[in-house]
């Protein structure tokens, strides 16, 4: 651990190098419950799921309170990063910011990534940046009394079949994906990212916070828009897909959550079609809007 006056001073922080392997994308799919087997078959790890590799590893060189929770996240995928390849993270730490009564932290990430392939590979040339993002942790004031949940309409979410219109055109809501957030998810995804937070585990602890009890990761929930880009593009959302999502609700276990993705502009390219999608995640009870943002994928020519 390190104390605030050695964070503020540094400027980058190298969160190591690890192999990806397909036991550690199984550990992690298992974790947030993604069925998908494109990771599978294209021997790629999900972009998000580095992204919350790194930010795992980034907390054990944090002193950040237990109560800290997610606030913004955004991640753009370069190049979809193999089975075998090796990555390395590092992190530049922002200085704290101070608004209301509450602290925010901000870490820009860089994920590099190379093979074992010999040098005359294109693979084997040496890192090449594989994906970029930040993460914006809120350290809040203590709690004055416990918060409820909001009472929302329910939420318009459809579950269309497909995702394009009658001349193949990108068109309307992506399929919805739902899921229920239970204990064992939680202490499963803690131990595939590295998150060990008392809020998502200790009940005794989430108690004690503004949120009256336990809440799951943030980076769980958005893991369900993940899954949804990576069942509607496929291996473009794995070499391409990119997420900018503010939390803005918790996720209670016991709550079923669905998403709700919607292509919202393409753009055509010389390097394919960019395609913009609003998407979140809602609560399905009480229609309170937990996660919401947008996500964008390039389309290659097929």
């Amino acid at each position: 651990m390190q104390d605030q006056t050695t964070r503020d001073q540094e400027s980058e922080i190298d969160l190591g190098t690890w192999e990806i392997s397909e036991i550690l994308v199984r550990e992690y799919t298992g974790a947030v419950g993604d069925p998908l087997p494109l990771y599978f078959d294209c021997r790629s790890a999900p972009p998000l799921a580095l992204s919350a590799w790194a930010l795992g590893r980034l907390l054990d060189h944090l002193n950040l309170p237990p109560g800290a929770i997610h606030s913004l996240q955004e991640m753009e995928a370069l190049r979809a990063v193999k089975f075998g390849e090796h990555v390395r993270a590092l992190v530049e730490m922002s200085k704290p910011r101070r608004r209301g009564g509450m602290e925010f932290i901000t870490a820009t990430l860089s994920v590099f990534s190379h093979s074992n392939k010999g040098d005359s590979s294109p693979e084997g040339s040496g890192p090449r940046l594989a994906l970029t993002g930040k993460t914006t942790v809120m350290v809040p004031a203590p709690p004055e009394g416990l918060a409820g949940r909001p009472s929302q309409p329910a939420p318009e979410v459809t579950g269309r079949e497909s995702i394009r219109d009658g001349q193949g055109s990108l068109a309307g809501h992506l399929p919805v994906v739902e899921r229920t957030i239970s204990q064992q998810q939680l202490d499963s995804y803690a131990k595939a990212s590295g998150d060990f937070n008392p809020l998502h585990l200790d009940p005794e602890f989430a108690a004690t916070t503004q949120f009256g009890g336990i809440i799951a990761h943030g980076m769980l929930t958005l893991a369900l828009v993940s899954e949804n880009m990576a069942a509607a593009f496929g291996e473009d959302w794995l070499a391409s897909g990119g997420l900018r999502v503010r939390f803005k609700g918790a996720a209670y276990v016991g709550d079923r959550l669905a998403t709700r993705c919607r292509v919202t502009e393409q753009l055509p390219g010389s390097l394919g079609e960019k395609t913009k999608c609003s998407v979140a995640v809602v609560n399905r009870e009480n229609g309170q809007e937990l996660a919401a943002g947008s996500a964008s994928v390039l389309l290659t020519p097929v």
